[in-house]
């Protein structure tokens, strides 16, 4: 009679998966919204604001397509951003910062469009994180940090995916 052979089986160690972080939300962050007044030189279509959001909270968080961004007049016209390309989710350590490039048509008597525009101008813009119904002001500052406004010709404002801030 042959010995016969028993399997055992060796539990191989298990190593922990760090959990996904979650969806960073409108309270979270904390936002700013900056005109640019002096574009970098060479640059193609350089943006003519930057919204900017960092992570508030002592958890990571993960940022997963466009903020809501409305810029209001009032109850009349508005100016509303639009996604334009394709964004990855960017995860935010606590302390850092996501950055969206803002572009539009600003209302400065040159171009085509200057003559016939419904123009928004306003000093702050509502803003929500991706896929957040609750909203927030933000006010407009220049590249200095002083109160600004931004002046919009048209209904649309054009958002970059957003990208880590180093």
């Amino acid at each position: 009679m042959a010995p016969s052979a028993t399997a055992t089986k060796t539990a191989s160690p298990t190593v922990p998966e760090s959990a996904p972080a979650a969806a960073c939300t409108t309270q979270n962050l904390r936002w700013t919204l900056t005109r640019i007044t002096d574009p970098a030189t060479g640059v193609r279509d350089p943006a003519n604001a930057e919204l900017v959001a960092v992570n508030a909270g002592s958890l990571s968080c993960t940022l997963v397509g466009y903020p809501k961004l409305e810029f209001h007049v009032g109850k009349g016209p508005q100016a509303v951003g639009v996604g334009k390309g394709r964004p990855a989710a960017v995860t935010l350590e606590a302390g850092k910062g996501a950055v969206i490039a803002l572009s539009y048509s600003e209302l400065n008597g040159k171009g085509p469009d200057s003559g016939a525009c419904v123009s928004v101008t306003a000093g702050a813009a509502d803003v929500a994180a991706p896929g957040d119904g609750t909203t927030v002001r933000v006010p407009v500052v220049d590249q200095r940090g002083r109160p600004a406004q931004v002046t919009i010709c048209g209904d649309e404002v054009h958002m970059s995916p957003p990208v880590a801030r180093q």
